[in-house]
C-alpha cells in the first residue's frame, strides 16, 4: 500500500475516503468544516469525523480491559504522591533558606519549587512508577550544593531511603526514595531571581528563563517544558491519555521501551500519540488507538514527526543547538526524527540505530495488523499488546547475558545505569561483525539479589539475542567469534569516570548461553511477569 500524506507529513492516505472502524468519512465533507475548525500542529486535521455510538461503546470497554492490564494510580497513591511532593519542597525550602542566609540572601526559601515532569505531568503514572521531578532553584543555589549539602540533608533525612546521586549524567539526577515512593529529581537553577508577585511554573513556561541559563539546567528544566507545550497542543487531554497509556502498556510488553537501548522513551511515546490526536482531533480512544498503528505503519520516516513548527531562534538567546537537518550533518543522520515542541527542538529520538529501528518498524506493522483483526472480530485488543517472547523467540537462540554485580546499593544504580548507556555500542558493533546475524536487544533487567553468590548481594541481569539467517549469508556449523566486539565493549565500559571510587565493588560478567541453559533468575522472572500479565 502506497503512503503519501498531504501537507508534509500528515500521515493521511490521499483516498477519497478515510476509513474509520467501518465509518467512511468523505474527504470533501471534512474539507468543508476545515476553515472553521481549529489547527492543532503543523497541518489540519485529517479528519474532523465525530465518532458514532459503536466507537463510544468500543472506547468504554477498551477502557475496563486496560485497567486491569495496565492500571492507572489509585486515588490513595496519588493523595501519597502529593503529599510526598510537599514534604519533598519542605525539605528543599527549608535547604535554599539555609544557603540563603549562609550567604546573606533574605527571603531565599520562597524561590523553592518542585514541580513535576515525565508521566505524572502527563496524568499517566501507574502504581509503583516512579516520580520525575525537577527542583527549580534560585541564582544563589549552585549545582555543586545540590549534589553536596542538599545530598547530606537528604541522606540525614529520617523518611529518605536509597538516595543515590548522579551528577555525571547528561541530566544530572539524585535517585531517592521518598516514605517508599521512587522519585528521580533533576535540578535547574535560576538566572535571574524571581520577581515578586511572578509564579515559578509560568516563568518557566516563557523562553525567556532559558537566557544566558547552563547546559545542564536547560536539558533539566526543558522536561518540564515539553510536558507542558504537550498538554496544550492536544485537543483533548482526556483522549491523549488514555491513548498514551494503551501505547505505554504496548511499549513495555513488546519491549521497545528503553531510551537508553535506542527503542523510545516516554517522552518520544507522547509525542508519537499528541501528533496522532492532533490529525485526528474529535476520535475516541478506540479509533485514536487504530489510527495510531496505522499512521506509524506508513510514516515515511525521512520527515519528522512535529507537534508545532520549530523556532529557530528567539531574539536575545543564543548559543542553544536547535534541530536542523539542513545545517546539521549529525542530525541528518537520525533515524526516525521525533522532535520535541519546547524551545530548543531536540530530537527525543537520537539513540535510534539501524538494529532498534529495525525492531520498532516490526513492531508497528505487527500492531497495525493485529488492530485491523481486532477490528474484523477476528482478535482482541489483548493481543495488540501481548508480552514478546523474549526467551522462545522463533530463530533467536542463542543469547548474550551481560550480568553487572555489585557490592553497594550506590555503586549497583551508578555502574549498572553505566553499561546500560553503552550497551548501543555493543549493539552495533555485534550486527556488523557477523555475516547474517541480526541481534534483538531486551530492555528487562532481571535482578539477581537471589544469587547464591554472596560476595555480591545485588546485580542485574541484562540479555541481547542472537539469530543467524541463511538468506543473509548464515549457514549451519559457521564459526562465530564475538570477542572483538565484546573486547570493544569491555574497554568503553573501563572508561567509567568513577571506577577508581569504588575499585573492587563492582564487576561485569559477559557469557554466551544457549536457549536451554538460561540462567533461573531470568525465566522465573518472565514467568512470574507472563503469571501477573
Amino acid at each position: 500500500m502506497s503512503f503519501t500524506p498531504p501537507e508534509g507529513n500528515t500521515a493521511a492516505s490521499a483516498a477519497s475516503t478515510a476509513s474509520t472502524g467501518g465509518v467512511s468519512t468523505p474527504t470533501g465533507s471534512v474539507a468543508s468544516r476545515k476553515e472553521t475548525a481549529p489547527r492543532y500542529g503543523i497541518s489540519n486535521p485529517v479528519s474532523l469525523q465525530e465518532p458514532t455510538e459503536a466507537d463510544l461503546v468500543t472506547s468504554e470497554q477498551l477502557k475496563k480491559d486496560l485497567e486491569q492490564d495496565f492500571p492507572r494510580e489509585t486515588a490513595e497513591g496519588l493523595a501519597k504522591r502529593e503529599q510526598v511532593l510537599e514534604e519533598l519542597e519542605r525539605i528543599v525550602s527549608e535547604w535554599i533558606l539555609e544557603e540563603g542566609r549562609a550567604q546573606g540572601v533574605q527571603d531565599a526559601s520562597s524561590f523553592a519549587k518542585i514541580v513535576t515532569v515525565g508521566s505524572y505531568r502527563l496524568g499517566v503514572v501507574q502504581p509503583g512508577s516512579d516520580m520525575d521531578t525537577l527542583c527549580i532553584a534560585p541564582p544563589h543555589v549552585s549545582r555543586e550544593a545540590f549534589f553536596t549539602a542538599f545530598l547530606k540533608k537528604l541522606e540525614h533525612h529520617s523518611h529518605v531511603t536509597d538516595c543515590v546521586p548522579i551528577p555525571g549524567a547528561y541530566t544530572p539526577i539524585i535517585k531517592l526514595k521518598l516514605r517508599g515512593v521512587s522519585i528521580d529529581l533533576l535540578f535547574a537553577r535560576l538566572v535571574r531571581p524571581l520577581e515578586e508577585g511572578k509564579d515559578v511554573e509560568d516563568l518557566v513556561k516563557d523562553d525567556e528563563i532559558l537566557r544566558e541559563m547552563d547546559d545542564k539546567s536547560v536539558r533539566c528544566i526543558n522536561g518540564y517544558r515539553v510536558a507542558d507545550k504537550i498538554l496544550n497542543l492536544v485537543p483533548n487531554q482526556e483522549a491523549f491519555r488514555e491513548t498514551l497509556r494503551f501505547v505505554k502498556c504496548w511499549a513495555r510488553r513488546r519491549g521497545i521501551y528503553s531510551n537508553v537501548l535506542g527503542f523510545f522513551g516516554g517522552i518520544t511515546w507522547a509525542l508519537l500519540v499528541a501528533r496522532v490526536c492532533q490529525l485526528y482531533p474529535n476520535y475516541c480512544f478506540s479509533q485514536l488507538v487504530n489510527r495510531f498503528f496505522r499512521i506509524y505503519d506508513q510514516w515515511n520516516w525521512s520527515k519528522p514527526v512535529m507537534l508545532c513548527d520549530i523556532v529557530e531562534s528567539v531574539p536575545g538567546i543564543s548559543g542553544f543547538k536547535v534541530w536542523n537537518p539542513k545545517t546539521s550533518h549529525a542530525d541528518k543522520q537520525h533515524l526516525m526524527p521525533v522532535i520535541t515542541p519546547a524551545f530548543p527542538a531536540m530530537n527525543s529520538t537520537h539513540n535510534v540505530t539501524e538494529t532498534t529501528k529495525r525492531i520498532l518498524l516490526d513492531e508497528f506493522r505487527r500492531g497495525y495488523e493485529v488492530v485491523k483483526k481486532v477490528e474484523q472480530n477476528k482478535a482482541a485488543w489483548k493481543e495488540v499488546h501481548e508480552p514478546f517472547p523474549f526467551f522462545n523467540n522463533g530463530p533467536f537462540r542463542q543469547y548474550l547475558c551481560l550480568e553487572v554485580l555489585a557490592k553497594t546499593a550506590e555503586v549497583h544504580v551508578k555502574f549498572c545505569g553505566w553499561v546500560e548507556s553503552k550497551l548501543r555500542i555493543l549493539h552495533k558493533s555485534l550486527e556488523g561483525s557477523v555475516r547474517g546475524m541480526q541481534i534483538h536487544p531486551n530492555p528487562e533487567q532481571y535482578d539477581l539479589r537471589n544469587s547464591s553468590d554472596s560476595e555480591w548481594p545485588l546485580g542485574c541481569g541484562m540479555f541481547i539475542e542472537l539469530a543467524f539467517f541463511g538468506d543473509q549469508g548464515g549457514y549451519p556449523g559457521q564459526t562465530v567469534d564475538l570477542r572483538p566486539a565484546l573486547h570493544q565493549f569491555a574497554e568503553v565500559v573501563g572508561q567509567w569516570t568513577e571506577k577508581e571510587s569504588y575499585t573492587s565493588d563492582y564487576k561485569l560478567k559477559l557469557k554466551h548461553v544457549k536457549r536451554a541453559r538460561l540462567p533461573e533468575y531470568a525465566l522465573k522472572a518472565e514467568a512470574a511477569k507472563r503469571s501477573r500479565q
